[in-house]
C-alpha cells in the first residue's frame, strides 16, 4: 500500500476508455509523489514433507514495514490529500525529518550519501525476485510505483500492460478489484473490507 500527496482530479481516474485514464494517472504520477510505501512480506511454513505445516492458526509469517519516502524533487500537495492523511495518523513531520529520499522515473545514477535511493533498490529487488504483488486500487499504485520508482512511464497502456507481465511474472492482485467484482462488496475501501471479514 502506498499514500500519494495527491490524485488529481478524481473523475478522470475512472473513465471508460482505459488510454484516457492511463494517460491522466500518469500526468499525476509525474507530478504528485509517493509519501509512504507500506510492504508486506508473507512466508508460508511448511513441515519436512514441503506441505503447510498443520496449525490452527495462520500458516504464515508476516512482517509488515512502512517506510517512510521523500521525493527529492518538487511535487504537487493536495491539501484534501494531506487532510486525510493527517485524519488517519500519518506524520508529516517525521517524513520529512525520517523519509527515505527517491528521485522520480529513470535511475538517474545519483547516489545519494544517506540511502543510495533504497527505496528504488526494494523495488527492484521485488521484481528480480519475481515476487507477486497484493495491491489495492492497484492501476493508479502500478502507475505510481512505475513512474516514481523505475522508469518514464512508456506512452501507451498496452507497453505498460507488456513491461508488468515482464516484472510480475508471478501474478499482480488488487483486492480493491477482487471486492468489487469477485465478492461484489457493497464497498471496497480499506477499511470496510478489513472489518467486513
Amino acid at each position: 500500500m502506498q499514500e500519494l500527496s495527491g490524485l488529481g482530479n478524481r473523475r478522470r481516474l475512472n473513465v471508460q476508455d482505459i488510454e484516457e485514464r492511463y494517460e491522466h494517472t500518469g500526468n499525476v504520477a509525474k507530478t504528485r509523489s509517493i509519501i509512504s510505501l507500506g510492504l508486506s512480506m508473507f512466508k508460508l511454513f511448511k513441515n519436512n514433507a514441503g506441505s503447510p505445516r498443520e496449525s490452527p492458526g495462520f500458516p504464515y509469517h508476516v512482517q509488515t514495514f512502512n517506510i517512510l519516502t521523500l521525493c527529492a524533487e518538487d511535487y504537487i500537495v493536495e491539501p484534501g490529500s494531506l487532510k486525510f492523511l493527517v485524519e488517519h495518523g500519518f506524520d508529516f513531520t517525521k517524513q520529512y525529518s525520517e523519509g527515505l529520499s527517491y528521485m522520480r522515473g529513470d535511475d538517474k545514477g545519483q547516489v545519494n550519501e544517506n540511502n543510495s535511493d533504497f527505496v528504488r533498490q526494494i523495488f527492484m529487488e521485488i521484481i528480480r525476485y519475481k515476487k507477486p504483488i497484493v495491491l489495492h486500487n492497484g492501476f493508479i499504485d502500478l502507475v505510481f510505483l512505475y513512474q516514481n520508482l523505475y522508469a518514464t512511464l512508456p506512452t501507451s497502456v498496452n507497453s505498460f500492460a507488456a513491461d508488468l507481465a515482464e516484472m510480475f511474472p508471478n501474478g499482480i492482485y488488487d483486492t480493491k478489484y477482487l471486492s468489487d467484482y469477485v465478492c461484489r462488496k457493497s464497498a471496497s475501501y480499506l477499511e470496510y473490507i478489513f472489518r467486513s471479514q
